[in-house]
């Protein structure tokens, strides 16, 4: 579903280059893809295209890739983890996860399939209306793929608030490669990234797990377990991917795995989390079975998470680099749920390609923006000298060349035109300050494939001469300023979806939680206060280890 502009875009302002820095520049888009940046404000003869003439306090960034989000729980409420625990299979078997998120989850997929026919009868009547076909000869797969359709516009609405374009696959991983995407792009369509039909990114939850026969504990009492015995299984998934590896990655173009997820040591001091270290280890001795050594560096593998690695081990690290592997860092997350996270210094200093992850709403960011204002308060605070350009390219080019050198990230062209607009505090501020200091309400606008696909409704209404939905008020004061311009041929009506998913998520806060209070999260930060409370006591307990160490 993902389609550009019909007429050229023409973007004259500031813009923001591959090292940071901002200067005067006129972009010219056709078709969705950059084909001109010149120096200066250069009048295009392009009587058809659409002109975005920016102010002085304006400046163009690259839209932002975020290789480690789940969006499907990107509405989801905020989870209050009972611990910080040593590992990943211990919170997901607690029972208040399961309780507040799981069973959350299921109750969310049950029930629109069993009550959502009467928000999607007008949708169905006018496809049958269009087609010429009775009502009733319109299948329940074709509602479920409107409810579908509902859930996947309200998860990439968040994402395209926050600046961000590309995407982990969207809706759930490892799901169908044609699943489709309605308003950002993402890894699960090789046509989005400008790669062969034939291949896909593939997305891993997990390669190993905890078994077999194995229950892991997942009471709070538990968390500090000692898990370095526990027994291993593998997922068919990493024999798919060795699979690939060893036939010269010719069914996966690249690979995006959790792994090692779990405390590290490095704010824990000498509490590393054993099966995490044991993962990396088994993955470690495998791939060093594959004959041709050269093909790992060509399998564009990164690795999520990764905090149980020895990093202290210079092997560890040559291992990474000489393979071209990547590492996806997700401060927020790591730091919510184990009270750890990666030396992300030592990785930087060694040449590691490091990203940026969101992960998802119960215990991550936002969007990956946010995550991003996150570690610029963390290098901070633990003293860590990483530079707000070395931030900004661990969500564009760090990304773009973990999936293997795709054209995002950068504003050159025959690059994807995908960017954001960012509004600063004031002309004289930089850019790169701009984006450690603003928050969601000051995008302009998120462009996606050439066409702006959500900003400020003055934009709309005075430049682009397309249709558009507000963002409900309920929303909060500053998404009420702004709208999404949402395919036509979607038939797809925000409001509606939105009451939609909060009726289903109050009853059952009510009738089953019986806590009312638990409720969605709003779609910008700037609205959500306890999002806002929450990032602000992590940056307390962060201060407070700083201290310790």
């Amino acid at each position: 579903m993902l389609s550009s502009s019909g007429r050229p875009l023409c973007i004259m302002g500031y813009v923001v280059d591959d090292q940071g820095r901002q200067s005067v520049k006129t972009i010219l888009v056709q078709n969705g893809r950059i084909i001109d940046v010149r120096n200066g404000k250069v009048p295009i003869s392009r009587p058809d295209a659409i002109l975005l003439d920016l102010a002085d306090h304006e400046v163009v960034f690259p839209g932002l890739i975020n290789l480690h989000v789940h969006s499907e729980y990107n509405i989801f409420p905020l989870w209050q983890s009972p611990a910080l625990w040593g590992n990943r299979f211990q919170w997901r078997n607690n029972e208040q996860y399961l309780r507040d998120i799981k069973r959350f989850k299921d109750f969310l997929d049950a029930s629109w399939r069993q009550e959502s026919f009467d928000f999607i009868q007008p949708i169905l009547q006018s496809l049958a209306t269009e087609k010429h076909l009775a009502l009733r000869s319109l299948t329940w797969p074709v509602a479920m793929r409107e409810i579908q359709k509902m859930y996947g516009v309200i998860t990439e609405l968040q994402a395209v608030a926050g600046g961000t374009t590309l995407m982990q696959q969207t809706i759930r991983l490892e799901a169908d490669e044609n699943l489709p995407t309605f308003v950002i792009r993402n890894t699960g369509q090789p046509s989005q990234l400008g790669i062969a039909a034939t291949q896909k990114v593939l997305s891993v939850v997990d390669f190993v797990r905890p078994g077999p026969n194995f229950d892991v504990p997942g009471s709070p009492a538990n968390a500090a377990d000692d898990t370095s015995d526990w027994p291993m299984m593998q997922h068919p998934s990493l024999d798919d991917f060795l699979n690939s590896v060893r036939q010269g990655n010719h069914r996966y173009y690249a690979t995006i795995a959790h792994l090692a997820e779990g405390r590290s040591g490095y704010l824990q001091r000498g509490k590393v989390d054993g099966f995490s270290r044991r993962e990396f280890a088994e993955l470690r001795r495998m791939l060093a079975q594959i004959p041709d050594k050269t093909a790992l560096a060509k399998a564009n593998l990164t690795l999520t998470h990764a905090c149980g690695l020895d990093y202290a081990d210079p092997g560890t690290l040559d291992f990474l680099r000489e393979n071209e592997i990547s590492i996806v860092w997700s401060p927020v997350s790591n730091l919510l749920l184990y009270g750890d996270t990666l030396p992300v210094k030592t990785l930087l200093d060694q040449g590691v390609n490091v990203c940026l992850g969101s992960d998802w709403a119960p215990s991550g960011s936002k969007h990956v923006w946010d995550e991003l204002k996150f570690a610029r308060y963390f290098c901070d605070t633990l003293s860590l000298k990483v530079g707000n350009d070395q931030l900004l390219a661990m969500v564009t080019q760090n990304p773009a060349r973990a999936l293997g050198g795709v054209k995002s990230g950068l504003i050159k062209p025959g690059y994807n035109a995908d960017f954001f607009v960012l509004r600063k505090s004031s002309a004289a501020q930089t850019a790169l300050d701009a984006l450690v200091s603003r928050d969601d309400s000051a995008v302009r606008c998120t462009i996606v494939n050439g066409r702006v696909v959500y900003g400020e409704e003055g934009l709309f209404v005075d430049s682009l001469a397309v249709d558009y939905q507000r963002l409900p008020a309920g929303e909060g004061n500053a998404a009420a300023r702004k709208v999404v311009s949402i395919n036509s041929a979607l038939n797809f009506n925000l409001t509606m979806a939105l009451l939609q998913v909060n009726a289903l998520m109050i009853r059952y806060a009510t009738e089953t939680l019986q806590q009312p209070a638990f409720q969605r999260t709003r779609l910008l930060a700037a609205d959500d206060l306890p999002y806002q409370e929450r990032i602000n006591a992590l940056k307390t307990y962060v201060a407070d280890l700083a201290k310790r160490n």
